[in-house]
């Protein structure tokens, strides 16, 4: 059972909902530069915000806002604490229903959408279309800014759902935890570009976020497209599943195509690969991947 409509929201609901005051809307547009073989540059669009924005929409930038300052890697998920502190000084509840949208760089979209409920944001959904999609409907935009009152934002978060680079350790050679490497198969198979080292975490399976994304919305495919991948990737054969990328960030999309799908016992390893790299024994393998239980006995 899938939970596809549950997290994704169409143009239409959400122009209906524009001054609702149950919904609280979230600009999180980044732009993007690549840094190799270093942690890439998202940079913010606040100034691409200020300009136009869907109406009532506050804006959140995943490394400014939502990840930590100074972090012991790049992109480390900002304090559940914290994250609660800056919304609450938003107007926003964690009884409203957040709904986020972005730009071009969809997993970055969809790894806002993982910091919030880790966080313990009960109700978060996103758009699934683009902001310049939005822009190129004639759907409305403005300059005004919202200014709400400050609220307190209660939540429980979910550690749960964040793996160290420890338990990743332990699940090497496990045969009931899968690690699902959101990168390119390219990347997978350790060439391309890297991150201080090339390759992946032994044992490790290929789930590249760009073939779970439609490119022309920045929403997951279809869920019987999502499964089909899934499946014949070996994420079936496993009681937990790990996903992981460079930082976290590619990762944030593997994993929520997972939680659209309903796997019960899913985490992401938030330091990904810029963490693992720091210590220079930890194992990696290279080439294309072992065939996979299924595949063998096909």
């Amino acid at each position: 059972m899938n939970n596809y409509d549950q997290i994704f929201v169409t143009e239409d609901w959400l122009q209906q909902h524009l001054e609702d005051p149950d919904v609280a809307i979230l600009d999180v547009r980044a732009g993007f530069r690549p840094q190799p073989p270093g942690p890439s540059d998202f940079f913010s669009m606040r100034v691409n915000y200020e300009e136009a924005h869907i109406p009532n929409a506050h804006y959140l930038h995943m490394v400014e806002d939502l990840s930590k300052h100074e972090g012991a890697f790049p992109f480390e998920a900002l304090v559940p604490q914290d994250l609660h502190q800056l919304l609450g000084s938003m107007g926003i509840s964690n009884s409203q229903t957040l709904v986020i949208y972005g730009g071009e760089m969809h997993a970055v979209t969809h790894r806002c959408w993982w910091v919030l409920r880790q966080a313990g944001a009960q109700d978060v959904r996103l758009l699934n279309c683009t902001y310049d999609t939005w822009l190129n409907e004639g759907r409305p935009t403005t300059k005004q800014e919202p200014n709400k009152p400050p609220e307190t934002f209660q939540a429980t978060p979910l550690p749960h759902w964040i793996a160290n680079k420890d338990t990743v350790s332990d699940a090497i050679g496990n045969p009931k935890i899968g690690l699902v490497n959101a990168l390119t198969k390219e990347q997978f198979e350790g060439q391309g570009q890297h991150f201080g080292r090339p390759g992946r975490i032994p044992g490790s399976i290929s789930v590249p976020y760009t073939a779970i994304v439609n490119p022309a919305t920045g929403a997951l495919k279809e869920p019987s497209e999502l499964t089909q991948i899934l499946q014949e990737a070996g994420a079936n054969e496993f009681d937990q599943l790990i996903t992981y990328c460079g930082g976290g960030i590619a990762a944030s999309t593997a994993f929520l195509a997972l939680d659209v799908l309903g796997y019960p016992n899913i985490a992401l390893y938030d330091g990904s690969l810029m963490e693992w790299n720091q210590d220079p024994i930890a194992p990696l393998e290279s080439g294309p991947a072992k065939l996979t239980k299924s595949a063998n006995d096909s």
